[in-house]
């Protein structure tokens, strides 16, 4: 997808005294947004923008390369090195002795700090100079700049990292911005560059901090201005169909965990001082009803206890394990500061999110199922959300409603547009997979946010699975029967019978997801549920959905 971007000038942070102004440039080829407000904490914007940083600037994919070069450079410089040791290892431990005789040498705390000074200057000498000549080279370090969103009730920042495995949001209250703000409502890509980050650091408690979505850029002509600088940068449709996959991820029934700051603390700090060098690698949770919630980490057995926290509120034990944990490494920063650590799970091997609370303001990580298994590739979360059923009427409505009121819970938006429940679902499930809509956890409500200026089209999606396409053509041919149906709890129904004469059963919950289920084909044999339910499972729901939205209605077992 081709993106046009349009700066007036470069981002930056400008400290003078005690005052210190962060000013991000919009994309002037967008709707206009503008923000200014000053920040009562800056120490905690920092720590959050930096951890941010490292979400943006992530890759953790494995590389193959020719070793063949590399083998034979290590084995000569093997040969010099044995060459020069016996030859230079006694003088230089009596040139070290004979040096320290007389103390440490003059002027060495002077040579430091001049030989420290050289290196920072040259090192961002060189960021900018990739940034201002190879802007191929630094498009493969941020495939797109962070996106901006203003609401009436929150400032937040997403970006999501090259390698499509980890999202990254940051979501200030507006409470946390002191005297007048003045702003307008909107989304836009802010113009980031490499030594902004750096700039980052020199935020501090004793200044005074500005926080400002500079529109200026819309207020003059800028046609001529020398400072104008436009990028048109084509988006791999994997990264965008990433994107809109995890926003609808988010929205999805999970189980939510709450952790004490310290026992993130320790995992982080476990997985800092041991490598692994066997399976499994993976961050396994136990959960027990009316228990606080324990981890452990495999293939140590390490257990981390969770003193303090909130029971488990659940029906059933359940072990959920998640693998790629060594990226949880940004969120070490934010330790500090946070007050409180909360994981919503979607499943063993499924895509995880952890949210850090720091007092108004608010870190959401979004993890996929493990490093190399990216949103799209990975798990197909369409089919495991369920068959959402909706028309372009519904979509239609709740994208109005959400466009005006910027935020919506599911319950206002059912009294706002008359529209049924489970059609909103599904409507919002694909405004959200279109980049229009986000969920926001801490608040339970969708936000309408456009991570592009238009939605994204079905040929960015990509076709419609062929699991889910096979499911359809057993509902067509009639091979779809019913055996058994019936609503186990409150919020769990269980539905048993054959689709193209394979055999399946399955646990929903009151949202049609798949929570257990079992069939004997290949497909789930392999993946389970890790990559979606299977054609069977998918076709039995289908026909069962009359029943799922009336447990009262009569039913007769199929032939």
């Amino acid at each position: 997808m081709r993106v046009d971007l349009r700066y007036l000038s470069g981002s930056t942070i400008t400290a003078s005294g005690s005052d210190a102004v962060v000013s991000f440039a919009p994309n002037l080829a967008r709707p206009r947004v503008a923000f200014d407000g000053g920040l009562r904490r800056p120490l905690r914007y920092r720590e959050a923008m930096s951890a941010l940083h490292e979400v943006v600037v992530g890759d953790l994919r494995p590389t193959r390369k020719d070793r063949a070069a590399w083998e034979a450079w290590k084995a000569d410089q093997l040969r010099e090195e044995q060459e020069l040791r016996s030859f230079t290892q006694t003088r230089a431990r009596d040139e070290h002795l004979a040096a320290l005789k007389d103390g440490p040498p003059q002027g060495l705390k002077e040579a430091f700090k001049r030989e420290r000074k050289a290196y920072w200057k040259a090192r961002n000498t060189f960021l900018r100079q990739i940034y201002r000549e190879d802007p191929r080279l630094y498009r493969k370090l941020v495939p797109l700049d962070p996106v901006v969103t203003v609401a009436p009730d929150v400032v937040f920042f997403e970006c999501f990292s090259k390698d499509g495995s980890s999202y990254g949001s940051l979501m200030v209250d507006r409470d946390a911005f002191s005297g007048a703000q003045d702003a307008e409502c909107g989304t836009t890509n802010v113009d980031y560059s490499l030594p902004l980050y750096e700039h980052f650091q020199k935020l501090r408690t004793y200044r005074s901090t500005r926080l400002l979505v500079d529109p200026r850029g819309f207020e003059v002509q800028v046609s001529g201005a020398e400072s104008l600088r436009e990028e048109k940068i084509d988006l791999p449709p994997e990264w965008l169909r990433g994107f809109g996959q995890l926003q609808s991820a988010m929205a999805l029934p999970s189980t939510t965990v709450d952790l004490p700051v310290e026992a993130l603390y320790s995992v982080l700090a476990h997985l800092k001082r041991n490598r692994e060098r066997r399976g499994p690698r993976c961050l396994r949770f136990e959960l027990t009803p009316g228990e606080a919630p324990q981890l452990y980490l495999d293939p140590w057995g390490t257990r981390i206890s969770c003193v303090g926290a909130a029971p488990w509120q659940g029906d059933a034990p359940e072990t959920v394990k998640v693998w790629g944990r060594r990226r949880l490494m940004v969120l070490s920063r934010l330790l500090p500061l946070a007050d409180r650590v909360q994981v919503h799970l979607l499943g063993s091997g499924l895509p995880h999110i952890w949210v850090v609370g720091m007092g108004e303001m608010r870190f959401v990580l979004g993890l996929s199922g493990w490093t190399t298994n990216n949103w799209t590739a990975g798990a197909n979360l369409d089919l495991l959300a369920g068959v959402f059923k909706t028309d372009a009427a519904t979509i239609s409505a709740a994208a109005q409603y959400l466009s005006v009121e910027h935020a919506a819970t599911l319950s206002e938006l059912v009294a706002e547009t008359g529209r049924e429940r489970s059609a909103l679902v599904g409507a919002l499930h694909q405004l959200a997979k279109q980049g229009q809509v986000v969920y926001d956890h801490a608040r339970t409500c969708y936000r309408w946010r456009q991570v592009m200026p238009v939605a994204l089209s079905a040929d960015l999606l990509g076709p419609e699975n062929p699991e889910l396409q096979a499911a359809r053509t057993f509902l067509r041919r009639g091979e779809v029967h019913l055996l058994r149906r019936e609503q186990v709890s409150a919020n769990q129904k269980l539905v048993m019978g054959s689709a193209g004469g394979t055999r399946c059963e399955t646990l929903l919950n009151g949202e049609g997801q798949f929570l257990r289920a079992r069939c004997t084909c290949s497909h789930f044999y392999k993946n389970k549920l890790r990559r979606g339910p299977c054609r069977h499972l998918l076709a039995l729901k289908l026909e069962a959905d009359d029943f799922l939205a009336d447990p009262s209605s009569r039913w007769r077992p199929s032939p």
